[in-house]
């Protein structure tokens, strides 16, 4: 499959061909699994997360990828020239979820991750960074943060959510319907269990009705962001269709987004800048649209940005052609050959006002929980793309300008 390059512009009212956009010229360079570039993780065909920092403290980002059918369950790549050298971090059998964080939980000066298990395991883990001492063969140590109660944590996020200056894990746990705060043990690797507090429930009763098809059904809760939406200094939890703002203690107070939405994914930044920060709402699982969010006088206005989202399980909001405007990256997942065969991996190019650009990079892949991110330590943005059952097991990576760092 070639990589496609298609712009056309999105306003408010209509979408219409751009035939001469006004970007720099940007070329990709394209690395494979299947061209031998990278080994596979394992096996299996459900590669269900990934998570990308600087393992190794080399000053270029690593990536990790989960696979909850075979072992390993977890491994990492570090690059290695124009190839990426496999490292295990699990070689155990692991039934893991969507999602994943990671942070310094253990304060020893490396980057620690968290990733939890799916509607077969009621566990949330972390894996001790065993830096500087590797070896491709040699697992990590993992910890428990959860094991008890319902089961499925899909999604997670890092961030200090109360203002006291420390880093929690918020984390969905789907089957309690609840969406949890964890306080990092003052001793992590001896704590079994950390403090898990109940922060939000929701019920059957809630139900609305949704945008589009979900295949999680119409009250199915999920996605994770963070921003400080109401600008008061301490950063808010973005997810399920709501923003919750920490009030005192361990209590958090929910606002509605779009309660019709929660089973979405969702990122937030100022893609109209001054005010407050928008929020982006996409299906992961379905097929439905794209809205922003914009805040105006206690209210939330939607504005439908695509039409038709066919399982975009991958989102962010950042900065992708560095003119100083937010931009919206989504990717969509395939299933089969028939199925979905013009999956979009798409960028959103914003101007600041509310309008964008609609750049897709590729079609034909199959995109769950991909990320944009800088993987060769050069400054600007490439593509890690994990496939979740069609063209499983594999990774395709497109560097942006060349190979970056060697």
């Amino acid at each position: 499959m070639k990589a496609l390059f298609v712009l056309i512009v999105i306003s408010f009212t209509s979408v219409v061909v751009y035939a001469q956009p006004n970007i720099p010229d940007i070329h990709w360079k394209f690395y494979s699994s299947e061209k031998g570039d990278l080994k596979v993780p394992n096996g299996g065909v459900e590669q269900t997360s990934d998570a990308v920092f600087d393992i190794d403290k080399d000053g270029i980002n690593d990536f990790i990828i989960s696979e909850r059918t075979h072992t390993p369950s977890l491994v990492w790549y570090k690059k290695n020239g124009k190839k990426w050298s496999r490292y295990i971090v699990d070689a155990e059998h692991l039934n893991i979820e969507a999602g994943s964080a990671f942070c310094d939980i253990d304060n020893d000066g490396d980057l620690d991750v968290i990733f939890g298990g799916d509607y077969q395991s009621n566990k949330v883990w972390w894996w001790e960074n065993p830096y500087p001492n590797y070896s491709p063969e040699v697992p990590w140590v993992r910890h428990t943060i959860k094991d008890f109660g319902k089961t499925q944590q899909h999604d997670q996020i890092v961030g200090d959510f109360n203002g006291d200056g420390k880093p929690e894990l918020v984390f969905w746990n789907q089957g309690a319907a609840t969406l949890f705060l964890a306080h990092i043990p003052d001793n992590p690797r001896e704590a079994k269990n950390w403090d898990c507090i109940p922060i939000y429930t929701y019920s059957d009763d809630s139900r609305m009705e949704p945008p589009g098809e979900m295949e999680g059904g119409n009250n199915a809760h999920e996605g994770l962001a963070a921003a400080d939406i109401d600008q008061d200094g301490i950063t808010d939890i973005i997810g399920g269709g709501r923003w919750f703002r920490h009030i005192e203690d361990d209590k958090f107070q929910c606002n509605i987004i779009d309660a019709s939405y929660p089973y979405s994914r969702c990122a937030a930044g100022q893609l109209i800048e001054g005010g407050r920060p928008e929020v982006v709402l996409c299906v992961g699982d379905g097929i439905a649209p794209m809205f922003m969010y914009e805040w105006q006088k206690g209210t939330w206005i939607r504005t439908k940005l695509i039409d038709k989202v066919d399982h975009g399980h991958s989102l962010a909001i950042l900065d992708f052609n560095g003119d100083g405007h937010a931009d919206i990256f989504n990717a969509e997942m395939r299933f089969s050959k028939n199925n979905n065969p013009g999956s979009e991996f798409r960028i959103l190019l914003g101007d600041g006002n509310g309008k964008f650009t609609y750049y897709i990079i590729h079609q034909g892949y199959s995109d769950h929980m991909s990320k944009i991110v800088d993987l060769d330590g050069d400054g600007d943005y490439d593509i890690l793309s994990k496939p979740y059952g069609y063209r499983a097991p594999g990774i395709d990576i497109w560097l942006q300008n060349g190979t970056g760092k060697q």
